[in-house]
């Protein structure tokens, strides 16, 4: 069954942009249980001029949109995508779906004092492993639920709003019935909660805006070790005043949109063999350390371009576009590593300049042909640059990147490297794949390969690493 509660408002506001504003009315829904963003419809008010409408609604640029409803709910869509716009009946109306969409009521969404209370942030994630609290719940006789075996270990990172804490929790969907008698379900979920303790005015809109820059690296790094994308597709903030204190309560509904692409084929129930890093390991600290490693590292760019080609290699898809990315992924992590290791180059600048000056005067004396002379003139560059192949076995060595693992006992890896790389040629530049066997192999060894190297640029301990994961895909050395 896949449950759902869609959420509909209708909001009276403004759409604007820079120092142009029009009043507007704001249709919009979106299921408050699944990960889709918000759509919405936005109507110009009958009678209004349309002199300033094109520079105020475009494909190009962002428009902001805020409303109130009946029931005094505030409306705040900073980031508005323009999908389409109609004209009916003298009456002019866009469809779009809000990039970001802050929901609450009006006073609860402007500054306020915060000194003295608690702004706690809940970040809702797709289910990964990493998440998981590992204990047992028990049903009582009068339906409580409680933990009776285990206890709950949270992922923890610092953010710039606080700290964040990684793990899963319950919620329960009311007003369902079984037969004549009303019903709960009991939705199992993963969440980041953050907690902050501001000085001075803050807004919940802003921290709502905030939460992108807090949370985003530290997705695609749980991403990465998850196998499958993580990111944070809704949101809830609260604000708890002291007792004493002369601030109420406030509370924002935040939506968000995000590419989810194949997620909905995936496997739901997430398992600790997909991880690539113990889970164990990153709860006792582990993961605080990588997510500061990938911070602070010059190759955090390099490693960030590398993890979408990843997840993609992972994905449910035909082997053909999966070995392509997954090259290009090998290619990027090398090609993002040997320059700052001074191994792109056989010779430097001045020398490969003297010596392209004898070899273009040569080339023209001994071949006649003009066009053709200029045609291997052009290929001269390339002579300075090392092979792929050499550039790869070099860096492997240079940062002692064990991946005998991926092979059978005993092979000679460099050997073994150069036929996967023929055989990538032969893909590549003549689109052929005459055996699929190696071809599969080859896909999940790259993958392993890639994964260890970033795992290693951010110094993970070996024994941390979980080996079932690295050969769940290849019928060698399984534990």
């Amino acid at each position: 069954m896949n449950l759902q509660s869609i959420r509909d408002f209708v909001a009276r506001g403004d759409a604007f942009r820079d120092d142009v504003s029009v009043p507007v009315t704001i249709i919009g829904s979106y299921d408050s249980l699944g990960y889709g963003p918000v759509q919405c419809t936005v109507i110009l008010d009958t009678g209004q001029p349309r002199l300033a409408l094109g520079d105020l609604f475009d494909d190009q640029r962002t428009t902001q949109l805020r409303g109130r409803t009946r029931l005094g709910k505030g409306i705040w869509i900073p980031r508005f995508r323009l999908e389409g716009t109609t004209f009916a009946d003298d009456q002019i109306s866009w469809k779009g779906t809000a990039e970001l969409f802050v929901e609450g009521v009006v006073g609860d969404l402007n500054e306020f004092d915060a000194s003295g209370g608690e702004i706690t942030c809940l970040a809702f994630i797709p289910p990964t492993p990493i998440a998981l609290s590992n204990v047992v719940y028990g049903m009582k006789g009068d339906g409580t639920i409680t933990i009776v075996e285990g206890e709950r270990k949270p992922v923890r990172w610092n953010t710039p709003l606080g700290t964040a804490e990684l793990t899963d929790t319950y919620v329960y969907h009311r007003g369902k019935k079984a037969g004549l008698d009303p019903a709960s379900i009991r939705i199992w979920r993963c969440q980041i909660t953050v907690k902050s303790q501001p000085l001075g005015n803050v807004s919940i809109r802003s921290i709502s805006s905030d939460l992108q820059d807090a949370l985003d690296e530290a997705c695609w790094l749980l991403s990465f070790l998850s196998r499958k994308r993580i990111f944070w597709y809704g949101a809830e903030v609260y604000f708890y005043p002291e007792e004493d204190s002369s601030q109420d309560f406030r509370k924002a509904i935040v939506r968000r949109e995000q590419w989810i692409g194949y997620e909905y084929e995936r496997q739901a129930n997430p398992s600790w063999i997909d991880l690539l890093v113990k889970q164990q390991a990153l709860q006792e600290g582990l993961f605080e350390r990588l997510y500061a490693n990938y911070e602070a590292s010059p190759y955090k760019s390099t490693i960030r371009r590398a993890i979408p080609y990843l997840l993609m290699a992972h994905g449910r898809s035909y082997i053909e576009p999966r070995i392509g990315i997954i090259y290009s992924a090998l290619e990027g992590l090398v090609n993002g590593l040997d320059e700052d290791n001074q191994v792109a180059y056989l010779l430097g600048r001045s020398k490969f300049d003297r010596l392209s000056k004898k070899l273009r005067r040569f080339i023209r004396e001994e071949i006649e042909e003009q066009d053709i002379a200029k045609g291997v003139i052009k290929k001269l560059p390339e002579l300075r640059r090392r092979s792929f192949m050499d550039r790869l076995l070099m860096l492997i060595e240079r940062y002692d990147l064990d991946i005998t693992k991926l092979w059978p006992a005993g092979a000679d890896i460099p050997s073994e490297l150069r036929k996967l790389m023929r055989r990538r040629n032969i893909y590549v530049h003549r689109g052929k794949i005459d055996d699929y066997d190696p071809y599969l192999l080859d896909l999940y060894r790259i993958l392993n390969l890639v994964e260890l190297w970033i795992l290693k640029l951010l110094d993970c301990p070996d024994t941390a690493l979980n080996l079932r994961a690295l050969n769940s895909y290849l019928p060698i050395n399984r534990p």
